[in-house]
């Protein structure tokens, strides 16, 4: 008699890890509903939480367990012995992010494979950001500068129920100790009470989302890109079916993110302020620990865009965690690119992560070169906003979004070298082309085309 996993695996055609992860994510609401409903304790609500998030690992890995029970124990150890010592980062740092490239180079393939790296990753962020703010903390206490965002160090219950927060242990998001304090200690109750609403909105969603990844993804799979008949394709098609495959691949993430940010939704987690009831209530008080902003998504016309609304507490990690981190190196452009290296490194060993996140770099630096040329011209401006031309421009931008989109995208999804590389040689390397004339080319060209517009202080000048 087939289990119940392994029936739904046959009726769907996903993979058993692939059931177990989406089960895993949905049995968080439920676990939410119940924990709205304790009126105990600190103690035993990071019991309950630590237990049920527990249960879920087991669920999915197995004795595998024993990886993420490690690093909580590594964690703890030196946040206990260390906490007052400069050493503190760097050894966090050294061996979270060590043992899951280890870890990597073990169980890595040339498919996606759902095994214990890959909450492993998550976890490796939430340990490594909590030793950054004991030590942050430290600083402020040297300096006299306390304040209520400093942390302790916490206990190993609590550290357990942080590291294992049932909405968030496989998939994210990432929050920090300070929020899961707050949270547990009840000061967000108050605020959340719209919170079965919001997360009932997140679920329909998630599930929307889900369909059409399904759907989509049986018009368009992976396996087209690497086919004879995309190679025969029209070149513009070929861009065509590249933006609808990217964007179709994209939703598996979106809606993953969205389902579990419901669920955390749920427990009352996500109360945006960081101060609780220092201002008035906003409908989107609750999306604290949102991972995808729909609306800045699907309205992309930009990839700056894309990076403000994909993976959004992954991007705040790094951002506050590594390049800020960085600024000793007085450059932004290097900072960022540390940045993205991190990301790749983060992600494992694959060519494809690097490549993906180098095409990141060459598309943000890019637009960053350009807009301020076209937004400094007055002329240009004018000229955007006649009726035919705003249609025009709106096209084409969502045809460049989408498009090379899935451009950047091929090397992350494809990961290996041969595979991905055969698609860019099949679409002719067009967004190579286009985002290394747009950082070398463009500018100068558009300065000689279109100059700013001269100010007053420039015109008195001349005049004189």
């Amino acid at each position: 008699m087939l289990n119940p996993v392994e029936a739904l695996a046959n009726l769907s055609g996903a993979s058993q890890p692939a059931i177990r992860l989406i089960l895993s994510v949905l049995l968080a609401y439920p676990l939410g509903a119940v924990y709205r409903n304790l009126k105990t304790s600190i103690t035993v609500k990071n019991l309950y939480i630590a237990v049920t998030g527990l249960a879920i690992v087991i669920f999915n890995y197995g004795f595998d367990l024993y990886h993420s029970l490690l690093a909580v124990a590594a964690s703890y150890f030196l946040n206990t012995f260390f906490a007052t010592s400069s050493l503190l980062v760097p050894l966090s740092f050294c061996y979270h992010l060590g043992y899951l490239l280890i870890g990597y180079y073990y169980t890595t393939s040339d498919t996606y494979d759902i095994k214990w790296t890959m909450p492993h990753c998550v976890l490796v962020l939430r340990l490594i950001g909590l030793a950054f703010d004991i030590s942050d903390s430290r600083e402020k206490v040297l300096q006299n500068k306390r304040d209520d965002k400093c942390v302790e160090v916490p206990s190993l219950l609590e550290l357990i129920a942080f590291t294992y927060f049932p909405a968030s242990v496989l998939v994210g998001p990432q929050f920090t100790l300070l929020r899961y304090k707050r949270f547990v200690s009840g000061q967000y109750e108050q605020y959340t009470t719209g919170a079965p609403a919001y997360a009932a909105k997140k679920f329909l969603q998630g599930a929307f989302y889900l369909v059409v990844n399904q759907v989509g993804s049986q018009i368009v799979p992976d396996s087209y890109l690497l086919s004879p008949e995309y190679e025969d394709e029209s070149y513009f098609m070929k861009h065509v079916y590249m933006g609808m495959w990217g964007r179709v691949s994209l939703y598996k993430y979106i809606s993953i993110w969205l389902l579990a940010e419901g669920a955390a939704v749920l427990f009352g987690l996500t109360y945006i302020d960081a101060k609780p009831g220092e201002r008035e209530y906003d409908p989107d008080e609750l999306s604290g620990c949102t991972n995808i902003k729909v609306g800045v998504f699907e309205n992309t016309s930009k990839f700056g865009h894309y990076v403000e609304s994909f993976n959004v507490q992954t991007n705040h990690w790094v951002a506050v965690y590594v390049y800020k981190r960085l600024k000793f190196l007085n450059n932004r452009v290097l900072s960022h690119l540390g940045a993205l290296l991190f990301l790749a490194i983060w992600h494992g060993f694959h060519s494809g992560y690097y490549m993906t996140f180098f095409m990141e770099f060459m598309v943000i630096r890019m637009e960053k070169e350009i807009e301020p040329i076209l937004q400094k011209n007055e002329r240009v401006q004018v000229l955007l906003q006649q009726p035919l031309v705003k249609l025009a421009v709106f096209v084409v931008l969502k045809f460049y979004t989408i498009a090379f989109a899935g451009w950047c995208l091929i090397p992350f999804v494809f990961l290996n070298f041969s595979k991905w590389w055969h698609i860019y040689t099949v679409v002719r390397f067009s967004g190579l082309i286009l985002f290394l004339l747009g950082n070398f080319a463009f500018k100068p060209i558009l300065k000689a085309v279109l100059p700013a517009n001269p100010t007053p202080a420039n015109d008195a000048k001349k005049a004189q």
